[in-house]
């Protein structure tokens, strides 16, 4: 059956199983904001969604404010699009050609993920008149918590190729990182906390399903690299 493992781990089962999943994926998160529109009020917003909206509404301060609309342009396109061709130019000059491609697949498809999730799933915004931030169309899922946490964990994923032993810190700060953007669009009052739930769970589902796909098709070459005898030295009797 050693035919059977080797086509699993070739270019073009890996990139069929990541259209699978990527449907899988997209199929998923229609469902999950479905089921909400039905469960919601004509507002959109679940009874949670508008304890939580109502509570950060009537507790927000002028620094609060501040420290919010930073987070949300953090996690905007215009910092993470910029953010990641950087890395990326990076780790092609390094000749680290999988890392690359795997960060661009990871963000790319996070972005089309709630792009093409939004499009199918008409979910109402909370009222424009608590909104302290411009924003349009579906409601559902937030796009700044999809894309900003899927791509800050896969940069870290890529850290190692830059950075030697940056793992650790950098996953811990991507999750940081994705927490404050997500926090920052429920505040600013554009977002339900169930889209900003729902787009950290389609941006880390997407990123871990493209990162063990880029581990299988490592395995079969690290076995290959380990499978070489050793080199020996002189002759021996």
């Amino acid at each position: 059956m050693d035919w059977l493992a080797n086509t699993r781990n070739t270019p073009a089962f890996l990139a069929v199983a990541m259209l699978v999943w990527f449907g899988v994926v997209l199929g998923c998160a229609i469902l999950a904001g479905e089921l909400l529109e039905l469960a919601g009020r004509a507002n959109g917003a679940t009874s949670i969604d508008s304890s939580i909206t109502s509570w950060m509404v009537a507790h927000r301060t002028d620094a609060l404010t501040a420290f919010a609309r930073a987070g949300s342009t953090v996690g905007s396109q215009k910092v993470l699009a910029p953010l990641v061709g950087i890395v990326t130019v990076l780790l092609v000059g390094r000749r680290r050609l999988v890392p690359a491609t795997f960060l661009v697949v990871a963000w790319g498809g996070a972005l089309i993920l709630y792009s093409l999730t939004k499009a199918f799933v008409n979910r109402p915004r909370p009222p424009s008149d608590i909104w302290l931030t411009t924003a349009g169309g579906s409601s559902f899922p937030s796009g700044h918590a999809t894309q900003s946490l899927g791509t800050f964990v896969a940069l870290a994923l890529v850290g190692p190729a830059v950075l030697t032993r940056a793992r650790p810190a950098a996953l811990a700060l991507a999750v940081v990182l994705g927490a404050w953007v997500g926090w920052s669009r429920v505040y600013l009052g554009v977002h339900w906390a169930t889209d900003v739930v729902a787009g950290w769970l389609i941006g880390t589902v997407w990123v871990v399903t493209v990162a063990s796909l880029r581990a299988r098709a490592r395995a079969p070459r690290e076995q290959r690299h380990d499978a070489r005898p050793p080199e020996t030295h002189g002759i021996s009797s």
